[in-house]
């Protein structure tokens, strides 16, 4: 028998005789682990059983089912397992007074009690059974790790846009009596004011554009927009999205190539996905100076594609993976808000969608979106 063979036959084998022993002893290994880790809590004030007591019996269950197929990908069965467990239990939703670590140090106890109790199975320190023990509760530990890193993440991101929100949607009163006073100076200035008035329409009207963009953004983050998907025609939707960077390119002298059938019907959010394909095609017109900017769209059954390639100066590997947060600006000294990609992400993922981008670093850039061809209605 071939070396790698017999040492996938020698996995199945440990991870068969591993399950084995846990279904048989899963009662005495439920109940040593809750006695040794309410032990533990008694001893450190401030801390209290996660809800790992009420998921262990499904947890064990499901390890077991899990071992039993002797699967070679082992310790991503295992993470699936704890993840379809964690879900249902809820065990690393983000609350008030959840302490990742001790949900951490309940596995290293089960991990612990297991070893303890089939001892007889293990056949030593450095065994095939011992190791796979070790790797299936890592499995477990790293997918609740990142689980509550995840959740967290997510909720601070949507705390901070709520307050971001509340602070743009309060600027908009102010600005709205500077618009008003504006005119009313308008009618009563003299002609020689004109260009001194027209300079503080245009200072207020880019106000009001970054006000509503940021707004748009913080409210996307937060998850307080509602997709309302509508069956359209992709050209209705494309070909608005167009028209001022078709402008601009041409004042540029830029070429601009546009392929794709308008007539495949979708059923998406009209206003979203204008907003992320308008601030992407902005974008690449805006930073490409020599060439042009092509968008095409793929057909791929359910989802589509739409592909947008410019032959901008390129995109470093570090400004690639911020690219899509909001404010961060590239190297190009160019003015701007570093918004438009950030309100083309949401947009597109508020939809069941993901955005793409990718650049040698030194020449061009390509943009992809995908997106479903019928999005989900979702009131947050």
């Amino acid at each position: 028998m071939r070396p790698h063979l017999y040492r996938m036959g020698m996995r199945e084998h440990a991870a068969q005789r591993l399950g084995q022993a846990i279904a048989r002893e899963r009662s005495t290994i439920e109940r040593q682990w809750l006695d040794q880790v309410q032990r533990d809590v008694v001893t450190t004030p401030g801390v209290a059983l996660t809800q790992l007591r009420n998921g262990m019996p499904h947890y064990l269950d499901a390890l077991v089912k899990v071992l039993a197929t002797g699967q070679n990908a082992l310790d991503r069965s295992a993470r699936s397992a704890w993840q379809d467990v964690a879900s249902e239990h809820g065990i690393t939703r983000v609350r008030i007074g959840f302490d990742i670590g001790q949900l951490v140090h309940e596995f290293i106890v089960l991990r612990h009690v297991i070893r303890g109790v089939i001892k007889d199975e293990l056949g030593g320190p450095d065994s095939e059974v011992e190791g796979m023990l070790a790797d299936v509760i890592e499995a477990a530990v790293s997918a609740a790790v990142q689980a509550y890193v995840d959740a967290r993440d997510h909720e601070l991101r949507r705390t901070q846009a709520e307050n971001i929100g509340f602070l743009t949607h309060e600027l908009r009163n102010p600005l709205s009596t500077a618009v008003l006073a504006a005119t009313q100076l308008r009618r009563h200035a003299a002609p020689m004011q004109g260009p001194v008035l027209d300079s503080l329409d245009r200072g207020l009207g880019k106000l009001a554009d970054l006000i509503d963009s940021v707004l748009l953004t913080q409210n996307l983050e937060a998850g307080k927009v509602r997709v309302r998907p509508v069956p359209i025609a992709l050209g209705e939707i494309i070909e608005p999205s167009l028209e001022a960077s078709r402008r601009v390119a041409e004042q540029k002298q830029l070429s601009f190539r546009v392929s794709f059938d308008g007539r495949l019907h979708v059923e998406l959010d009209p206003l979203l996905t204008r907003s992320a394909i308008q601030n992407l095609v902005d974008n690449a017109v805006k930073f490409t100076d020599v060439g042009g900017v092509e968008l095409g769209v793929e057909d791929l059954g359910e989802r589509f594609r739409l592909h947008l390639r410019d032959s901008c100066a390129g995109i470093s590997p570090q400004e690639l993976r911020t690219i899509f947060e909001p404010f961060e600006r590239g190297h190009s000294g160019k003015a701007g808000t570093g918004l438009g990609l950030a309100i083309a992400r949401r947009a597109v993922e508020a939809q069941g969608g993901s955005i793409h981008a990718e650049s040698s670093g030194t020449h061009g850039c390509h943009f992809w979106i995908d997106l479903p061809k019928r999005a989900k209605e979702r009131d947050d």
